[in-house]
């Protein structure tokens, strides 16, 4: 099983690398928006820490659950992947991606005594795992300081450029001091890049000891066996006693394990693995969209970041954009590849994301070749024109006839050029086509999506289509002004509106779905809480009969 920020690089990741990249850039991008003589009343209102709920649904026993991961064998691989660390350390926060709700987990409560500055009680039963014969340590103000000042140092953004100050009031209070208002500050100190560790290390790994709810107990080769923290009581402690994390060399191997019974969750990386894991008998498939999106994007202008490119004049008028989008019949091609609906925010981000049903009811998504040529023939452009560049790469072919086609009956006259990856990367990144099909990956935050139809794009330098709208501009920096992720949210909801009401030009197709194998009898893996579920919902795993 391996997180989405895990799957390996290769040609298939299209301008994954541009995403990545801009997700570091974003924050200094976000910072200097929001640095721009902000108004008094900056960030909006800090959100409730909410306590741990149990669920309602108690089947299954504590038993042993077997994971498998792609463990790296390079020198320098860390001791632990992230899959492992969200389940060996605890943070501060953690966010469920459906709702934007805020849960503690080291954290009980959080305040907001300045603009820009949060105030963070820790738990006071909050212990690090033991070591040996040692007494249990408390996660301490002091211990959060030294930890997130570790990242600092080691060039980690949220501490580096988020974070001015760190400061430990007393014992059961850390004091963060922001540079200006972060809209991601939340989800970020749940990520494995804000772990609270302390100066320990574990017996025999290379990695500091942490607080979370499994405990590394042995390494066996490839095998990583995590215990059940004996300091959680009650509802806090897990309900599983064991977690087995197998490490194989490719993804493949990992689908035949699946398949022979040797692990019991498998997140695949394809449509043949989906395949080998039915082999399971008694075997779940759930299926979730995938932190990427396809798409069909336009060039308006034909200067953009003060170099010339190629363009289409017509595009700048939204009725062609419109009839270009009422070409696209997104039905049969999310039928066609197991696709989610998805809006400028993709539906993995459920709580930013619009929701499916009332995309689906926008008049933008309706498929309607026939009105899209009036369109077109109202604008003046009727036969329009154009080529539409592609990477040669197997997996985007059947969505390069299909889309060839829709548009051909809407009136316009597509010309599809394949291109080598490389080439079609370099041209995307310098907005110099006319129109390309394009899969966006590592889509990992919200923020992405609503940046990518910005006038400053992804790293605020310009936008590869050329695109702008200055009341857009201003509800996307107003949603990354909020503290709360729920009330970002909203916000992100509403930026996206004006801007399908005003027809962008990258207009959203589909997001790619991805599918997890789960064993027969497992109970409390929500799937579709992602990483959520990892690092704070794992507490709630189950296997019944064991």
């Amino acid at each position: 099983m391996t997180r989405a920020s895990e799957i390996r690089t290769g040609r298939r990741r299209f301008i994954g690398g541009g995403a990545r990249v801009a997700a570091g850039l974003s924050v200094l991008a976000v910072l200097n928006g929001c640095s721009r003589k902000p108004p008094p009343a900056i960030g909006g209102a800090v959100p409730k820490v909410r306590a741990r709920t149990v669920p309602k649904d108690k089947r299954g026993t504590p038993g042993q659950l077997r994971l498998g991961i792609v463990r790296s064998g390079a020198p320098d691989a860390p001791a632990l992947t992230d899959v492992e660390s969200m389940l060996v350390h605890a943070r501060l926060v953690a966010v469920d991606p459906r709702n934007g709700h805020v849960f503690g987990d080291l954290a009980s409560e959080v305040e907001r005594p300045e603009p820009t500055t949060l105030r963070f009680t820790i738990d006071s039963g909050a212990r690090f795992h033991v070591q040996g014969s040692d007494q249990p340590r408390p996660v301490t103000a002091e211990a959060v300081k030294a930890s997130f000042e570790r990242r600092a140092a080691e060039g980690v953004p949220l501490f580096s450029q988020v974070v001015e100050k760190i400061e430990a009031q007393d014992n059961r209070h850390v004091v963060l001091r922001l540079r200006a208002p972060f809209a991601l500050l939340f989800e970020l100190l749940g990520g494995v890049s804000a772990n609270v560790t302390s100066d320990a290390t574990y017996a025999g790994l290379n990695e500091r000891v942490g607080a979370g709810p499994f405990v590394p107990s042995a390494r066996e080769g490839a095998l990583l066996r995590l215990s059940a923290n004996p300091l959680l009581k009650g509802d806090d402690a897990p309900r599983l006693s064991q977690i087995s994390v197998v490490g194989a060399a490719l993804e493949r191997d990992l689908d035949l394990a699946f398949a022979k019974g040797d692990i019991d969750i498998r997140r695949h990386t394809d449509e043949p693995g989906v395949l080998i894991g039915s082999g399971r008998e008694g075997r779940m498939l759930v299926r979730r969209p995938a932190a990427r999106m396809r798409g069909l994007g336009l060039s308006l202008v034909g200067k953009k970041d003060g170099r010339d490119v190629r363009f289409v004049a017509a595009f700048q008028d939204p009725r062609v954009r419109r009839a270009l989008s009422l070409s696209i019949d997104r039905n049969a091609l999310r039928q066609a590849d197991n696709a989610f609906t998805s809006g400028p925010v993709g539906p993995a981000h459920a709580a930013d994301a619009i929701a499916a049903k009332d995309l689906e009811a926008h008049a933008l998504y309706q498929y309607k070749p026939q009105e899209a040529a009036e369109l077109l023939r109202a604008a003046g452009h009727e036969g329009l024109a154009f080529a539409v560049v592609h990477p040669d790469i197997p997996a985007m072919l059947p969505l390069v006839k299909a889309v060839g086609e829709s548009l051909t009956l809407g009136g316009f006259a597509p010309r599809m050029q394949s291109m080598p990856f490389a080439a079609w990367q370099t041209t995307l990144a310098a907005g110099d086509f006319e129109a390309t099909l394009v899969e966006l990956t590592n889509l990992d935050t919200p923020d992405l999506g609503l940046r990518l139809h910005q006038s400053g794009g992804l790293d605020g330098r310009f936008s590869p289509w050329g695109y702008s709208n200055p009341v857009y501009d201003a509800a996307v920096l107003d949603a990354l002004r909020q503290f709360d992720p729920a009330e970002r949210a909203t916000k992100s909801r509403e930026a996206q509106r004006l801007l399908l009401d005003d027809v962008p030009a990258m207009l959203p197709i589909y997001a790619p779905g991805e599918s997890i194998s789960i064993a027969m009898g497992i109970t409390g893996y929500t799937a579709d809480a992602y990483d959520f579920n990892i690092g704070y919902l794992a507490r709630d795993w189950a296997i019944s009969g064991q």
